[in-house]
């Protein structure tokens, strides 16, 4: 019993310093480049060091970390290409996400689809952008889930945080990219409700190349990264 429960404390103390980590990189708290130490994190959340080194690793292979020889671990910088092949493949997946949506959409996902951009609008009132972002991704996850494909929901779930780590990056250089992106959205939200499949596609594409282009206007160095 005490064997199983210290595993589990161990479990529950990983689980808190990936969140936390993620969280913290997602949000722009802790930048691309910066060193992330294993002691700092773990007097930060109070936890010893073994749950963070995993949480790291997990990291890693997620690719928001990367490990350094000799210092541990760095939040991994995104470039320019990679941004691109993360829209090139967000586009494919929500394109056909809209596609197998359509027959399944009722006026009550309808509603609950408005009430996400509506409550992501009064976010960027408040200047609340993470809370924001948040309520704009789930608009998304809400139209995958009713394809009721779980392939497809769990292929645009490995893209998520990427997604959300590029809006963050968007926001910050463009004030206005969040409004542009509601507006977006809602041209999304009318096709979706009309039934009409060749708007709701048009619309995914143009919110999705509004964004890449975005990216390349505000956020790109002359050496192809992602600069803040």
């Amino acid at each position: 019993m005490a064997a199983k429960t210290a595993q589990g404390l161990a479990s529950n103390s990983q689980e808190q310093a990936y969140r936390y980590l993620k969280h913290r990189i997602i949000n722009l708290e802790i930048k691309p480049n910066d060193r992330l130490t294993t002691q700092t994190i773990a007097s930060a959340i109070n936890v010893s060091r073994t749950p963070v080194r995993e949480a790291l690793g997990r990291l890693e292979q997620e690719g928001l970390a990367v490990r350094d020889e000799g210092w541990g671990y760095t939040v991994k910088p995104i470039s320019m290409k990679e941004a691109m092949d993360v829209y090139r493949v967000r586009e494919v997946l929500e394109v056909e996400a809209v596609r197998q949506a359509l027959p399944n959409v009722t006026p009550a996902l309808i509603a609950r689809l408005r009430a996400s951009l509506n409550k992501a609008e009064e976010k960027v009132r408040q200047g609340r952008l993470n809370e924001f972002r948040n309520n704009a991704r789930l608009f998304y996850h809400m139209i995958t889930e009713a394809t009721g494909n779980s392939c497809l929901i769990s292929m645009l779930a490995t893209v998520d945080d990427r997604i959300r780590l590029l809006g963050a990056m968007m926001a910050k250089r463009h004030l206005d990219r969040p409004k542009e992106s509601l507006a977006e959205n809602r041209a999304l939200l009318e096709a979706l409700g009309a039934g009409d499949e060749r708007a709701a596609i048009a619309a995914v594409r143009k919110h999705v190349a509004s964004a890449a282009k975005t990216l390349t206007r505000y956020v790109m160095t002359e050496t192809g990264q992602l600069s803040l």
